[in-house]
């Protein structure tokens, strides 16, 4: 059976934040190094640095469902399950969208909501996206992610079902049209 080094790591991590209560910006590598028992090299195999390793958190314990572009479901729901993980781990997530710097989480946020968007949009039109299609993806990606952050460093005063229902509707009527005119038989976000 094969050791998974990078769950090993980030369970590490989210302890010392989440369960000991070091501010993540005073957990040094060293730091996660002595909790999770991965050498320096294991670490450095695996991750860039710190802000590589909060970044894979996001990915792999907020954001997993939004992996397979190529596939269809149902965003809103989806979008619920992502934002009730980062709710569960919501002082792991105020201190990391509080860092700023080289390889922060927000901008890792936005570069991949974007990526992920613009190729799922791009599988539901079965190519290249029309120009005003591309722009409007972009828009509502940055508009999403912002609202996001902004309900993280609030203190998530919204339920998740209300978030995810707000940027559902956003998303369907700034996008909607502009699937029509793609010849989409459904607008994702209705």
């Amino acid at each position: 059976m094969a050791i998974d080094v990078e769950s090993i790591v980030i369970d590490a991590l989210l302890d010392l934040v989440e369960v000991q209560g070091i501010p993540l910006e005073r957990v040094t590598v060293k730091r996660i190094l002595e909790r999770s028992g991965v050498s320096r090299q294991t670490f450095y195999n695996h991750f860039l640095d710190k802000n590589d390793l909060i970044c894979q958190v996001y990915e792999q314990r907020m954001v997993s469902a939004f992996n397979d572009a190529d596939r269809s479901f149902a965003y809103r729901d989806e979008l619920v399950a992502a934002l009730r993980r980062m709710h569960e781990h919501g002082e792991f997530m105020r201190q990391a969208c509080r860092m700023t710097g080289q390889n922060n989480l927000c901008d890792h946020m936005l570069d991949r909501a974007r990526n992920f968007d613009l190729a799922w949009h791009e599988s539901l039109v079965g190519g290249d996206l029309p120009d005003g299609l591309r722009l409007a993806t972009n828009y509502h990606v940055s508009a999403s992610v912002q609202i996001t952050i902004a309900w993280i460093l609030a203190g998530f005063v919204e339920s998740e079902e209300s978030l995810a229902d707000l940027v559902s509707q956003m998303r369907s009527v700034g996008m909607g049209g502009y699937f029509g005119d793609a010849q989409v038989s459904t607008n994702p976000y209705a």
